[in-house]
């Protein structure tokens, strides 16, 4: 966020709206396509410092750095989404709504995650 805005203060609004699009990829990918991102973001910020402006040599410098850490780390770094949640293993609102996934009557005590089966 602050690569952005370093670029914003430098003119350089389109290189400030591919950083703050980044900041939303590096969230939403995992694994390789987070690596490769990474690897943009170095490529991206070098060519960004020869702007000359000293805002845009900040910028560029934070851009790399980020863009060095998402190669280094992006395999361990969360990823958006609810599969990386962990859920209690007896919770029964969990079970209801599951239920409802699944299209069952939680309610039901016939049910596969009727009321009978919490017990």
């Amino acid at each position: 966020m602050g690569a952005a805005g370093a670029f914003w203060g430098a003119g350089s609004v389109p290189l400030a709206l591919l950083c703050l699009a980044s900041v939303a990829a590096a969230v939403a990918l995992s694994g390789v396509p987070r690596r490769i991102l990474g690897v943009l973001l170095v490529v991206v910020g070098v060519a960004a410092a020869f702007n000359g402006h000293w805002l845009a040599i900040a910028g560029g410098v934070l851009v790399v750095v980020s863009g060095v850490l998402q190669v280094a780390l992006g395999a361990r770094m969360p990823k958006i989404g609810v599969g990386g949640q962990k859920t209690r293993e007896h919770d029964p609102e969990t079970d209801m709504w599951r239920a409802l996934e699944r299209g069952d009557d939680p309610t039901d005590d016939k049910a596969p995650g009727g009321p009978s089966s919490n017990e």
